[in-house]
């Protein structure tokens, strides 16, 4: 039954916007009902009945007026809806709907149908406009009184008075506006307000009409942009008969009488019917109070709004906007927070000093002071502590879709299975076993590691194959690596879940980069690939570091800005094959519970302080899936996409880590000159050289690279930038080159091959490892080099857009 209502829906004019399962979401509040000819669907004056849609029939829409005096005033036929319009003002019923044929209808109680509205409010504009024009066609039989007052209360579901903080800014920002209130609580003529899109326009408007006439007074709002299809014919009203069929229209300024009528980019109207608009004006002088609003500078009012409507406006007030007086972001930001927590009966949040420097950093060219709110309520939701730090702070674009992708998720079986969880689950406990028994043969038993060549394995293959994996899927070694389980297991239990000090956020690359750069060298200078011991101690130190940062701070801080194992892996996977992604707008504009980054349950909140819409590279991405567990709205996407596509698209990646790639591209040069010296040369004399040439290498690598990259000087990753990404392939073929040396075996193994000659076969011989470091150096370069091709080209095509 349901896949009949989702198919009747689907041909709904109203519905037709909605995805499949969004439309199956909502079949399933719908009941199917049938009436017999003659029979009363709703009745003139029931208090509670529901909102239905005319599947099968036909039936007339009735009013009765004085006495006995009935009119039919419209008749339905499939597809047609009714019972929205008491739903939407809470009114009872104005009409009586009576089945002229068998009919068949999809009924949604009120409680059903309020729920609707909340889950996908653009369905508001669509019933909105919907009302209008059955408004506007005069088609109801009610008294003219009557009309105003429900078409106000259908206009006034457009007012967003319960989203205004009341506040302006700073003593000087707020000292003006007042100023201006007061000024215009006695106006001479009509306003007229400029400023960009979030600027407060609207907030603006409703203190000037609560001045004026109040709150109890109509504060009616329209869109210049469809003020032609929708208004342009109430704005003078014509004449009608008492007796006829429908009632004489209202004019706009009779619906609004007393009040303020706003009309949002009033630019957008057309010439005509500006003309229009300006007459009516002119007759109505004291109807209403006309508030205009646009976003042009005050300059082109001439050229965007005709003389004759021009000369309606007596007062003009132009609202800066929030990049221009920055002084007021710290104080809007705090005073948001306020009304916040006293809101939610909560401890006001304070923002600390770089979460700041980031907000007034931003030139919120998205919506202003509206943008802002969006980012602090936000970060309200989310921050689970009373310091909102960066890593609460998501800001600039979302993601966005570059390029084809195929959802995974769109496979059920997968679906369910990452939904459940419960592969995962012992994928990581397989993992930790298998380190846990590891740890402890190289401890207990080191000859038998040595012998069964499983110590051999674990350095011979481990390395590579992450170098290998990692660029095709990404930080797959994260979703089951046993130092995470591990420190997750450890973290439930003994938590103290201290701020993460700024500094660590900040310039976690250097602490990555320090630690890779330690523990390779450490590797390397203690011989540990051929010591189990040293190996067991070196998996012990780093475990148990990763405990106590995870016993000390918040989620899985080791992994985001310690690991450096998470780093280098973190860093391959930036342009691998596997993505997680979210449709922004979904988020964005449907989901008031921020689960992927809170999580829901026994289902942790994202490990690395991730907020869907704002994820758009795989380098913090530790493809754990909590998010597609926790997402109550389906808008996360597990995604394969074309190797390498994301460098030509970054945009919020943790530009530090140019330095990190540096450094990893600059050692490959110590590592591969020393290793046929350490045969030669003295252990003691081998060391030193090896070590001053190593971290002096490492350290210029990372400093000329970021020299290169100039990071952060833009708030999108620059051209310099995505080219240093761009090396990646090269710094991963050169480790894995590295790599391969050690792999067990290797260097035994020949590939042998032949030339016939006029003398016989001439046989040749390969030796693997050269094989190997060869292919790898091919790809690595061949790939690098497309990566930087595409993106010089991509950039010269930008600038050439741009300049056009």
């Amino acid at each position: 039954m349901n896949n009949d209502k989702v198919y009747y829906l689907s041909k709904i004019k109203f519905l037709a916007e909605l995805s499949s399962p969004e439309l199956m979401e909502i079949a399933s509040d719908f009941q199917w009902e049938n009436y017999n000819l003659g029979s009363e669907m709703m009745s003139q004056g029931q208090e509670q009945h529901s909102f239905y849609i005319l599947i099968k029939g036909k039936a007339d829409v009735i009013v009765q007026k004085e006495g006995n005096r009935t009119w039919r005033i419209n008749t339905l036929v499939a597809g047609d809806t009714f019972g929205e319009f008491s739903l939407l003002t809470g009114k009872c019923a104005e009409k009586t709907v009576l089945c002229q044929e068998k009919c068949q209808v999809l009924a949604m109680d009120a409680e059903s149908f309020a729920r609707m509205l909340l889950h996908w409010p653009k369905l508001y504009q669509v019933f909105i406009g919907q009302l209008a024009e059955e408004l506007n066609e005069a088609n109801l039989t009610l008294s003219e009184a009557k009309y105003k007052e429900i078409l106000r209360s259908s206009l006034q579901l457009t007012q967003y008075k319960d989203k205004f903080y009341g506040l302006w800014g700073g003593a000087r920002t707020t000292s003006e506006v007042e100023r201006k209130l007061e000024e215009l609580a006695h106006p001479k003529g009509h306003l007229l307000l400029i400023g960009e899109r979030g600027t407060g326009r609207q907030m603006m408007a409703w203190y000037v009409h609560q001045r004026q006439s109040g709150n109890s007074a109509p504060f009616v709002v329209v869109e210049g942009r469809r003020f032609d299809q929708q208004w342009s014919e109430l704005i003078i009203g014509a004449d009608g008969n008492e007796d006829s069929a429908t009632l004489p229209s209202s004019n706009l300024f009779d619906i609004v009488e007393g009040g303020t009528l706003f009309i949002r980019e009033i630019n957008l109207i057309s010439p005509h019917t500006q003309l229009k608009l300006a007459e009516a004006l002119a007759v109505y002088k004291t109807k209403c109070y006309v508030i205009g609003c646009l976003n042009k500078e005050p300059d082109d009012l001439g050229r965007i709004i005709i003389p004759e409507l021009r000369e309606c406006f007596a007062h003009t007030y132009e609202i800066s906007p929030l990049r221009e007086r920055k002084r007021d972001i710290p104080i809007l930001a705090q005073g948001f927070l306020e009304k916040l927590a006293q809101k939610n009966q909560r401890n006001v949040p304070t923002i600390n000093q770089e979460a700041t420097r980031l907000l007034l950093s931003h030139d919120f060219l998205q919506g202003n002071v509206s943008e802002l709110i969006q980012v602090i309520e936000r970060a309200f939701h989310i921050a689970d502590q009373d310091v909102i730090g960066l890593e609460q702070i998501f800001i600039g674009p979302t993601s966005q879709q570059n390029g084809f992708t195929l959802n995974l998720l769109a496979w059920p079986r997968l679906e369910k299975i990452l939904v459940r969880g419960s592969l995962i689950g012992w994928l990581r406990r397989v993992a930790v076993a298998g380190f846990c028994a590891l740890v402890l043969l190289l401890l207990v038993s080191p000859e038998i590691a040595i012998n069964t060549k499983i110590f051999a394995l674990v350095w011979g293959l481990w390395w590579p194959a992450l170098a290998v994996i990692s660029p095709f899927l990404g930080r797959l070694w994260c979703t089951v690596c046993p130092f995470s389980s591990i420190m997750d297991f450890v973290q439930k239990r003994w938590h103290k879940n201290r701020p993460i000090p700024e500094f660590i956020i900040k310039y976690d690359y250097f602490l990555v980069s320090f630690l890779f750069l330690f523990i390779f060298w450490v590797e390397v200078v203690t011989g540990m690939r051929y010591n189990p011991s040293y190996t067991a101690i070196l998996l012990i130190s780093i475990q148990v570091t990763a405990i106590l940062i995870a016993i000390l701070f918040p989620r899985h801080t080791w992994c985001r800005h310690f690991c450096p194992l998470g780093g280098f892996i973190g860093t391959a996977s930036i342009g691998s094959m596997l993505e997680v992604r979210a449709d922004a707008a979904v988020c964005l504009n449907k989901c008031t519970t921020f689960e992927c980054y809170v999580g829901k349950g026994k289902v942790s909140g994202c490990p690395m302080s991730q907020h869907l819409p704002y994820l758009d590279n795989n380098l913090d991405c530790k493809l754990c899936f909590n998010c597609v567990r926790n997402c109550p709205n389906g808008s996360v996407h597990v995604n394969l996409r074309l190797a390498g596509r994301e460098v030509w698209h970054l945009v919020r990646v943790n530009q530090g880590y140019v330095f990190f790639i540096g450094v990893m591209l600059a050692i490959l040069i110590p590592l591969n000159y020393f290793e046929p010296l350490q045969k030669a040369w003295s252990p003691t004399l081998w060391i030193v050289w090896f070590s001053l040439l190593y971290w002096g290498a490492g350290i210029a690598g990372g400093i000329l690279a970021w020299l290169i990259a100039k990071p952060f000087k833009t708030k999108a990753a620059s051209l310099r930038v995505k080219l240093v990404f761009g090396l990646t392939p090269l710094v991963l073929a050169g480790h894995i080159m590295y790599q391969v040396a050690y792999i067990p075996g290797i260097r035994s193994f020949l590939l042998g091959g032949g030339i016939i000659t006029s003398d016989g076969i001439l046989p040749f011989y390969l030796p693997a490892i050269g094989l190997a470091q060869g292919i790898a150096a091919a790809f690595g370069l061949v790939l690098t080099l497309i990566t930087i091709a595409i993106l010089l080209v991509r950039s010269k095509k930008k600038r050439v857009s741009v300049s056009n």
